[in-house]
């Protein structure tokens, strides 16, 4: 009978931690193109195994998260750990917060998809066509910097970028990760089984889930860090969305933060009108809410009321379009401008409800067509 030992197992890849010396730079177009060939997008599929791809790309994503981090400081952002207060080396998950972020009386909130690192929308396009600035949220926020606060305040909004994505916390290096990465960590060989997780010792207190972390930054970094009287604009996508939506149904919440909550877009959500049993907040979604779905229609088309219609469910609330038809991922990149409209347009009117649209088909739409889909 033979054994392999351990000292005779394939060494785990290690990679390059710079964008230059995985053999890639950013061209004129902010977009990362290999070296050898400019016309090369980032290559995952590098060779036929698993472990090398994965890590390789770990690698570009980690180089990645400190470039769109030191621009998000660039734009007056800073890190902040959760839960407050906690120092150096502790466990803690981190947000991103406009510097004077006090001062806004007009606040946006993100709440992202689960599966991203902190400030990252879609690497298909950070590392495909379109480039870094617009595959994260630099663009984003550069977008909220340019609008006003209101009628009488031509402040910025606030920004607050959440952090549903990074509730791993890897004892190792004291950071926090997401999923994907955590499957990437460093291992004694290539044929190691991923590191088992903890529940208690891998995770933040307080913000072990994307609900525990939504309950979160409206119960402590909201309450502490912005003004009482500011107004808060929140955008959620994917389980943000639905993280945002079941928080806010509930009676509690919803009676203390339902006159602070100005819209709320919820994107790529699975949240349907028949979920939603609190009254209040249900009449108030019909008038400060808008969800947006994939669609092939250009961002902003009217797709269903808060009824559904026929290929469109029931959310309860007016249904747009991103101009995204694929990629969940890839809506909130192509259509925030969209979504950053409607909050100027509710912030500069106090007294704002959505208001009655109405969909044209060419060749009209019979009452079958109409039916909302059910289930």
């Amino acid at each position: 009978m033979f054994r392999r030992l351990a000292s005779g197992l394939p060494r785990d890849p290690v990679f390059p931690d710079t964008i230059a010396g995985l053999g890639y730079f950013i061209n004129d177009k902010d977009e990362i193109r290999s070296i050898d060939n400019p016309k090369v997008y980032f290559k995952f599929f590098i060779t036929k195994n698993d472990r090398h791809n994965c890590v390789q790309r770990e690698s570009m994503n980690g180089a990645i998260r400190e470039l769109v981090a030191q621009r998000l400081e660039n734009l007056g952002l800073e890190k902040v750990p959760l839960p407050l207060g906690t120092e150096e080396g502790e466990p803690h998950v981190p947000i991103f917060v406009s510097s004077n972020l006090n001062d806004k009386k007009r606040v946006v909130i993100l709440f992202y998809e689960h599966t991203q690192d902190l400030g990252i929308f879609a690497h298909r396009i950070i590392g495909g066509k379109g480039g870094i600035d617009q595959g994260s949220a630099v663009n984003f926020v550069k977008y909220i910097q340019a609008q006003v606060t209101s009628p009488g305040n031509v402040e910025s909004p606030g920004i607050i970028l959440a952090n549903l994505g990074q509730l791993r916390w890897w004892r190792q290096r004291k950071r926090a990760v997401t999923q994907t990465t955590w499957f990437a960590l460093p291992q004694k060989s290539s044929v190691e089984a991923p590191y088992r997780i903890d529940p208690i010792k891998n995770t933040v207190p307080g913000n072990r889930t994307t609900e525990e972390h939504v309950n979160y930054v409206f119960g402590h970094v909201v309450e502490k860090l912005v003004d009482p009287k500011a107004k808060l604009d929140i955008v959620g996508v994917s389980d943000g969305a639905i993280q945002v939506s079941v928080f806010l149904e509930k009676h509690e919440n919803f009676r203390k933060w339902g006159e602070r909550v100005a819209a709320f877009a919820s994107v790529a959500t699975w949240y349907h009108a028949r979920e939603i049993k609190n009254v209040d907040f249900a009449d108030w979604f019909m008038d400060r809410g808008r969800v947006y779905i994939l669609s092939s229609e250009p961002a902003g088309t009217f797709l269903a009321d808060h009824k559904g219609r026929k290929y469109v469910p029931a959310y309860g609330c007016p249904v747009f379009s991103l101009g995204e038809p694929y990629y969940a991922e890839s809506m909130l990149p192509k259509g925030y401008k969209t979504i950053i409209d409607w909050f100027q347009e509710v912030g500069l009117n106090p007294e704002y409800t959505n208001p009655a649209f109405e969909k044209f088909d060419v060749g009209g739409d019979d009452e079958e067509e109409e039916k909302p889909l059910e289930g």
